[in-house]
């Protein structure tokens, strides 16, 4: 039976359904009848029953799956029909019976409204997205009718069902907003059902949230009022930043299917991103502390998702195009990150988080995605996930599962409940146990698809194991419907069919048979490659992709299998205990694997399991024979590796290395790979295009003729382009095309792009083809060649195709680096900057629309700064020709002028840019270009400038010199009067010319200083108009360069002064004073020898006052200067430490005191803070020192304190409370003798003087912030008695401890103007500290750390709820932590002013210190960190003992050293090499145990291995000692290193009893955590770098050093008592406590002469320092390279570790 509904019934039967019907619709077969008729049935049907329901739509509602039952049926048959009448009448049906169930909605449909609503209205937006290109009559009016069901199904969900709509609201909104375009004929009815949804329910709590989450509707005036209610809900609190916009973007989630719904989101998202560059900066800036979390990354990894499945989809251009268009305007920035963090599976990861159990996982796995199976468009799909959720519910564990789930909120529960089955029976598995259950499986066709597709391929092989009946669990058996028709699922079902399959492998029978088949995919996989790859492509990244399929072997076939080993690999296998054994549940061979995942693109895949199968190989080897002592370096074992794996299985490891890493990107990885390698010529080549040394690369390309011709070709034309060479480019491209008319793909791209950037338009005739089909470099070139000819219709199609294909490809690869993203986003900003450059050429440009283009131009580069050259130079490129194309077309003459100024101003940004990334050539070119458009003889301009410093880059330093020379004398005539611009070039050339001539030795230094560098700041000083930033720049510059100079003269004549040649001098004046003395006492008359001598002793004593007063000049001059710096900008903030040293140093001179009382004043406070310790302990109120020094001192410490309270408070009170212990603690304390690595200090006059002026400044902040002051005394006194608790009581105790009631610190609560004393602060200029962290409480407990004075673990709870772990320590002074802390910081904030340590993220990790007295402090607790000694050697599980459970245990090496201890050195050596033998370092797994994601462990492997280098290269230039494996903790979420207990500093090691012989640790563990390559590669070149900026910047470090060392309360010299507590042997234990007290006068009469010789052991440690900064060792001068090389040796040579301590565990 049929329905047929007559379009011209009589008015009386007329129903609703009549509108859609047409005069000429076919009656179908018969019987028919109209929609009256049926419901008249109904109701009749329903009265016959003998219950008393309503209707028959409730006696169905019994089995509620009958709804889905029907809706399926309806559906089934309107998808087998072809024809439109059928169809539409089959609509109509649909209509008819969800308009009864709408009816009936409120009653709940039995459970299954959820389902029924959910359903309808996915079933409704896939019709109307298959809407037909041209529509008929009939499917206009299918249309109409679908458009009327949903906006029934949308009322009723609103008026009954409150939240049904939240989920679905964007899909349908996103889906409605193209129609309103497309189909005029409906547009009323879409918009009306557009505005009830947002604007009629704008005031729905349910919907309010999801309408301010959606899209914004278009800017098109059919949509005024919607976008303005969405509008004024979105920004309801206030305008977006451009953070909250990407955010809002993020945070709608989408359904898979249906990509197009975020067309407009996309839209409005580029616009965002085009408006708001300044903010994009700052979101990349506070993003570089966690990269990963980083939103722009999070940003770029969504736009790729909702491309990919937007690829195959309704709308595929247009998403792809507004995708292209949004990265297009982020470009290339440096995400700081190199691994995309992909959320694998969520239902994956919150299965784990959910259950315990396996089945329970699965169940959840495989409903979630049956249930977003349910809205897809294939009704065959939604059949099949039907049957499959009925069985799995009916099942004992699905029942199990139901019982445990239904307690959470999951929407799922409410789209499944039709499924479930009221039945008590369970259903029951049949289980079927084959004879040979192997058979089916065995067999080699089935695991290797040879000729049919992956998707038939993956189908039968799922469903075979599903046959073959070897898995157990009965959720995973029922899967087979599925299975059998959607290959996504069957790529999600196959890891856990394998696992559950090996879980019940009892006699490896099923191991053996999957690893031969698992093993020979991979092997059919590699024998594709070698057939088809050509072994020598270019380092393009598609190119290698694109050649190796050739045949039927599918790259998403080994995506799949891939996918298997990696979730086999996270899974903890039963036997096993370790993470290396979780690897082998297959017998692989790791190598063969990693091979085809790199071709898949899966780098860190890759490399994670060559490491792991040279891991095998190795322990295999070690079973064979015994290892000697390291092999000489790590590359020995790469290439020896290299070879066995080459006879093995055909790959060479070291070639699949270098392949890895070059396409990562990491900038040193490539150098680990092993020295061998490099004479191959094209491994060499790829090095220097690596370093970009083009000039080595064009020669070793013009020799190497054995080279593939192809290869050779494009390299050359590279290096020409990179070079600049643009006429010996061409002229080889011509005789290129002369020799050969049949160009490789590859090489006629670098054709076309030669030809766009050269601007040979005559160059191809590629315009007569097609848009479509060409590659990159040719779209551009039609592009700018249309421009050129105004065709812009051609001109926007192919930017449009380029874009989309670009995308295209970009969703090809597997998305694991972050540097194969690159590439395109380079080229995606190309187009989009090309693409908008369109609008000017279409009518005449005006001189505003040009700066604004240009403006925009600076702050897109402004964000790409850390970004490659490589990626950043064909921008640049393609901005210079689209100006010149400007030029060419423009005949306005004051238009041209216009364009011609800002062409200048781009290749002089070029240039600059060029020069940063050390490349000489380009600079050139563009310096030349300029040249061509303006002449040199009229005035001067800044580009002049520009050409000064290119030739100065290239080491043509009289050229350079002569230019500026030039320039000076033509600004010197016109006296640059009035001209700000002209005055900013004359301050800089002035400058540059002083410093030039400065480091040439040309000129002597009084004219430097008077006609240079004093005449620059002179003529920046006197402009008085408005002040820019870049003027100001200018000025600051011009004041360091003065002050460097100056300081520089005034170093010379101290060092002179200092000199032993001085001091001899000095002693001849004294004694021909003395002799001269004689001669007028006795009146001895004057002949000529009287009158030689005192002739000489007046020169000599001129010559002395002369030079003294050389000495005060240069120093005023400097102090001055430094001072007006420090006044004129932020940039130059770290000269404070040399301003401040050079005041302390000559306090006593009155100018200088009165320089800081009169100018020092006005510098910003808080510029002083970091230099807070080492002010503070030189305050005092006696006279000493110089005229007022302590009065201007005080007054500038009372300064920073008002400003900066929370930094400066807890230092003074530290001061002030310096013998607070012996005061809050009782005397029998103090009696106690303990010892303490520090001698107990005797106060002085000097000390108490300090505590007066302390107290002095306590009470200035008391009178601004009483409640503060008192809060903070009140806090450090409760820290103090604290400390100093005896907890001998507890020693034993692991747990928590209850601090005693009588401790003040329990009764502290809410002090709102205390910050958490031991959290960074971050500095604010303005001292308005709003929103600040303060404390609340502290918990009760506390529990005890490690260590002699057994230091309280304590929790203080801040204001915003969160916990922060404290460390309280008593008897020890932390001010020594303090400091070190302090240079660390200090270090760090040079380490991220360079461009290249920046860009690695080299830093040293720190923590906060707080002093609280001499004797006590509270530090801040490294969270989520643990002692690299307790993971390794730890007695109960360290992972020695996992590991290698028959090495020797960690108690037996450390006996076997402590027998040798007092033996020869030989001895030590002997024993230590067979520790060494029997002790193998397992520190690799630390990684691989914490972060089972490929791409996360590459990650924190690199950051652990820069780690280490940063703290190894600054911790030997500060001499830091004491290394052993508790004081060096590593981070669990970072990997990263954080050293503790900084108290062993400036080499005071070398004069412990046993002294340290290593600069740094660096043990067989320490490198064996840095992987494969060990110490070469990152770890050589992460050192390099760093001390490269230690170097760099060795005034800086000896300023701030000189500072900290001359701090009168900074007790850093080694002491007896000091060293006993370092090494403690037992034996000296018993010696030691009956002398102390005996010793106690000895010690006091000391102390006053150490003061004597203490000065003379900082000079020596400076000295020390300036020679490391120098790179002198050893009494040789060595390069950076060289200097790291030794320290790298010495570290590692057995022959030092083995002296060491014991206690430093150096066999560790």
């Amino acid at each position: 039976m049929t329905l047929h509904e007559p379009a011209n019934s009589s008015a009386s039967q007329s129903t609703d359904l009549c509108d859609f019907s047409g005069d000429l619709d076919p009656a179908p077969n018969p019987p028919h009848f109209p929609s009256h008729v049926i419901k008249a049935t109904f109701a009749y049907i329903s009265n016959c029953h003998k219950t008393k329901l309503k209707s028959i739509l409730e006696i169905l509602s019994k089995s509620p799956d009958s709804y889905q039952k029907i809706l399926l049926a309806i559906c089934e048959q309107a998808a087998e029909t072809n024809n439109v009448y059928k169809k539409h009448r089959i609509l109509k049906i649909y209509h008819l019976f969800v308009s009864l169930l709408l009816k009936d909605i409120k009653s709940g449909l039995g459970g299954a409204w959820a389902f029924v609503l959910r359903d309808v209205i996915y079933t409704l937006i896939h019709y109307i997205n298959q809407r037909p290109s041209c529509i008929m009559d009939v499917s206009l009016r299918s249309f109409s009718l679908c458009c009327d069901l949903l906006s029934q199904v949308c009322q009723t969900a609103v008026t009954y069902c409150k939240d049904a709509l939240e989920n679905h609201l964007h899909v349908i909104v996103g889906t409605l907003i193209p129609l309103v375009y497309e189909q005029v004929e409906v547009q009323k009815q879409v918009l009306d059902l557009l505005k009830y949804l947002v604007i009629d329910n704008k005031d729905n709590e349910n919907l309010y949230i999801t309408i301010k989450l959606l899209d914004p509707f278009p800017d098109h005036v059919v949509f005024k009022d919607l976008r303005i209610t969405q509008q004024k809900i979105k920004y309801s609190r206030g305008p977006f930043s451009l953070l909250e916009e990407i955010n809002h973007f993020l945070s709608v989630s989408v359904y898979d299917a249906l990509p197009l719904t975020r067309l407009e989101g996309l839209k409005d998202l580029r616009r965002q991103l085009e408006l708001h560059k300044d903010q994009m900066v700052d979101i990349m800036r506070a993003s570089q502390d966690n990269p990963q979390d980083g939103i722009m990354v999070k940003l770029v990894v969504n736009l790729l998702q909702l491309s990919k499945m937007a690829i195959n989809h309704t709308g595929e251009k247009e998403v792809l195009e507004a995708v292209g268009s949004c990265l297009g305007e982020v470009g290339p920035i440096d995400f700081s990150t190199i691994a995309i963090q992909h959320s694998k599976d969520a239902s994956y990861t919150k299965a784990l988080k959910l259950f315990e159990d396996k089945e329970l996982q699965w169940t959840f796995i495989m409903l979630t995605y049956l249930n977003n199976t349910l809205v897809e468009d294939c009704v065959k799909v939604r059949s099949a996930a039907v049957t499959c959720l009925k069985n799995i519910l009916a099942t004992k564990t699905g029942h199990s599962f139901w019982e445990i789930y239904k307690m959470t909120t999951d929407p799922m529960l409410a789209y499944l409940q039709p499924f479930r089955t009221s039945r008590k029976k369970f259903l029951e598995v049949p289980r079927f146990d084959k004879e040979n259950p192997f058979e089916g499986l065995d067999d080699i066709n089935l695991w290797i698809p040879l000729s049919e597709n992956h998707d038939i391929w993956i189908k039968t092989l799922t469903c075979a194991f599903l046959d073959s009946g070897g898995t157990k669990c009965e959720i995973l058996q029922l899967l087979k419907p599925m299975c059998e028709v959607k290959t996504d699922f069957c790529q999600t079902v196959l890891p856990y069919l394998i696992h559950d399959i090996l879980l019940q492998d009892t006699n490896e029978s099923w191991r053996n048979l999957l690893s031969t088949h698992v093993q020979g995919f991979f092997t059919s996989c590699l024998r594709h490659f070698s057939q088809t790859s050509r072994s020598t492509t270019p380092a393009n990244l598609d190119s290698e992709s694109e050649h190796f399929f050739r045949c039927c072997l599918d790259k998403k076939s080994q995506r799949t299998m891939l996918a298997v080993v990696d979730y086999m690999r996270r899974q903890k296998r039963p036997s096993s205990g370790t993470i290396f054994n979780d690897a082998f549940w297959l017998d692989l061979n790791y190598l063969e694997v990693a091979k085809v995942a790199q071709s898949c693109a899966a780098h860190f895949t890759a490399l994670l399991y060559a490491e792991i199968y040279a891991d095998k190989k190795s322990m295999d080897d070690q079973e064979k024979r015994s290892l000697a002592f390291e092999e000489g370096s790590q590359s020995t074992t790469i290439s020896s590796l290299s070879e066995k794996s080459k006879e093995e299985t055909g790959i060479s490891l070291q070639d699949l290395l270098l392949e890895i890493y070059r396409s990562i990107g990491e900038p040193d990885s490539l150098y680990g790979c092993g020295g061998g390698k490099m004479l191959q010529p094209i491994t060499r080549l790829r090095t220097y295009e690596h370093e970009a040394m083009w000039g080595k690369a064009l020669v070793t390309y013009d020799l190497e003729t054995a080279i593939p011709s192809s290869t050779r070709q494009a390299g050359i034309i590279q290096a020409l382009q990179n070079l600049g060479l643009c006429h010996i480019l061409s002229v080889y491209l011509k005789g290129l095309d002369y020799e050969n008319k049949d160009w490789c793909p590859e090489l006629e791209e670098l054709h076309y792009q030669a030809a766009w950037r050269n601007m040979q338009w005559d160059h191809c005739t590629s315009v007569s083809k097609e848009v479509e089909g060409t590659s990159y470099h040719e779209s551009l070139y039609n592009a700018l060649q249309s421009l050129r000819d105004r065709e812009f219709s051609t001109f926007y199609e192919s930017l449009k195709y380029a874009r989309v294909k670009e995308v295209e490809e970009m969703c090809k690869r597997s998305l694991e680096s972050v540097y194969s993203l690159y590439p395109t986003l380079s080229r995606l900003q190309a187009i989009g900057e090309l693409e908008s450059i369109g609008e000017l050429f279409s009518r005449s440009v005006t001189h505003r629309q040009l700066s604004e283009v240009y403006i925009k131009w600076q702050k897109h580069s402004q964000l790409l700064k850390d970004s490659d050259f490589s990626f950043q130079e064909p921008i640049m490129a393609l901005r210079t020709v689209i100006l010149e194309i400007l030029m060419e077309k423009e005949m306005d003459n004051s238009q041209r002028e216009c364009i011609k100024d800002i062409l200048t101003k781009h290749l002089v940004e070029l240039s600059i840019l060029a020069r940063t990334f050390k490349n000489t050539q380009l600079p050139e070119r563009a310096i030349f270009q300029i040249k061509q458009y303006n002449s040199v003889s009229c005035g001067v301009s800044e580009w002049q400038l520009e050409e000064a410093q290119v030739f100065w880059a290239k080491k043509e330093q009289s050229l350079a010199l002569s230019i500026l020379k030039q320039m000076i004398k033509k600004l010197d005539a016109s006296c640059a009067a009035n001209n700000p611009s002209l005055k900013l070039t004359y301050t800089e050339c002035l400058r540059v010319c002083g410093n030039w001539l400065a480091e040439t030795c040309l000129e002597n230094p009084a004219v430097i200083m008077q006609t240079y560098l004093e005449k620059a700041v002179e003529v920046a000083g006197n402009y008085d108009g408005e002040s820019s930033d870049e003027l100001r720049n200018g000025k600051m510059k011009a004041f360091l360069s003065l002050a460097r100079f100056s300081d520089t003269q005034y170093q010379r004549i101290e060092n002179y002064m200092k000199s032993s040649e001085f001091e001899n001098k000095q002693a001849l004046l004294k004694r021909a004073k003395e002799e001269v003395g004689l001669l007028r006492e006795h009146k001895i008359q004057t002949n000529r020898y009287t009158v030689k001598v005192q002739r000489e002793l007046e020169l000599d004593e001129l010559a002395l006052r002369a030079l003294k007063e050389d000495r005060k000049r240069f120093l005023c001059k400097a102090v001055e200067n430094y001072i007006n710096c420090l006044l004129s900008g932020e940039e130059h903030d770290m000269w404070v430490f040399r301003l401040c040293s050079l005041w302390l140093e000559n306090s006593g001179v009155s100018e200088v005191n009165g320089m800081m009382k009169r100018d020092g004043m006005k510098i910003p406070t808080y510029k002083f803070l970091p230099l807070m310790y080492q002010l503070a302990a030189r305050m005092g109120t006696k006279m000493m020192g110089g005229l007022g020094f302590h009065e201007v001192l005080n007054n500038l410490i009372s300064r920073i304190s008002m400003d900066h309270p929370h930094h400066t408070l807890f230092i003074i009170l530290a001061l002030a409370n310096a013998n607070r212990d012996e005061f809050l603690t009782k005397p029998e304390v103090a009696r106690r003798s303990r010892i303490t690595k520090n001698v107990p200090k005797q106060s002085s006059q000097l000390d108490e003087d300090r505590t007066e002026a302390a107290n002095r400044i306590i009470c200035t902040i008391r009178s601004r912030r009483p409640q503060m002051v008192r809060s903070v005394e009140a806090l450090c006194d409760a820290y103090i008695i604290l400390a100093n608790l005896d907890a001998t009581q507890w020693k034993t105790q692991r747990k928590g401890i209850n601090i005693p009631a009588d401790q003040p610190i329990t009764k502290l609560k809410n002090l709102e103007d205390v910050v958490v004393p031991t959290m960074e602060i971050k500095v604010d200029h303005t001292g308005e500290y709003g929103n600040l962290v303060t404390i609340q409480s502290f918990k009760a407990e506390f529990r005890l750390a490690g260590g002699v004075n057994l230091p309280k673990i304590i929790d203080c709870v801040g204001s915003d709820g969160k916990e922060r772990r404290q460390l309280v320590k008593g008897r020890d002074d932390l001010r020594q932590d303090a400091v070190m802390q302090q240079v660390f910081q200090m270090c760090n904030t040079l380490l991220q002013r360079n461009t290249e340590t920046r860009k690695r993220k080299l830093t040293i990790c720190t923590y906060k210190v707080v002093p609280l007295s001499q004797r006590s402090g509270v530090l801040e607790w490294c969270t989520g960190t643990v002692p690299i000694g307790e993971f390794l050697v730890n007695n109960e599980d360290g992972a020695h003992k996992r590991y290698r459970p028959n090495d020797f245990s960690a108690f037996q090496c450390q006996k076997k050293m402590m027998e040798v201890q007092k033996k020869s050195f030989e001895e030590k050596y002997e024993v230590f090499m067979d520790v060494c033998q029997n002790f193998q370092p397992v520190f690799r797994y630390f990684c691989m145990e914490k972060f089972l994601d490929p791409a996360i462990w590459f990650e924190k492997r690199l950051a652990y291995t820069r780690s280490v280098a940063t703290s190894s290269i600054v911790g030997y230039i500060l001499g830091l000692g004491d290394r052993h494996v508790q004081n060096i903790l590593i981070n669990e979420q970072s990997a990263e290193l954080v050293h503790i207990d900084l108290g062993v500093a400036f080499e005071q090691g070398k004069i412990l009893p046993t002294p340290e012989t290593v600069p740094f640790r660096l043990t067989r563990d320490i490198v064996d955590g840095m992987g494969i390559t060990g110490v070469e590669g990152v770890f050589r070149r992460c050192c390099e770098k760093t001390m490269e900026v230690m170097r760099n910047s060795q005034e800086t470090l000896l300023t701030i050093v000189e500072v900290l060392l001359y701090d009168p309360l900074f007790d850093w010299t080694m002491n007896p008592l000091k060293a006993l507590y370092l090494q403690q042997r037992p034996e000296d234990e018993t010696e030691l406590h009956p002398t102390l007290n005996a010793d106690d006068q000895e010690c006091k009469r000391n102390l006053s002469d150490i003061d004597q010789s203490f000065n003379k052991v900082a000079e020596r440690v400076l000295m020390r320092l300036q020679e490391k900064l120098k790179g002198v060792e050893e009494g040789t001068v060595l390069s950076v390279g060289g200097q790291v090389n030794l320290l790298i040796q010495q570290a590692i040579d057995p022959k030092n570790l083995s002296r060491l301590f014991p206690g430093w565990k150096a066999w560790v």
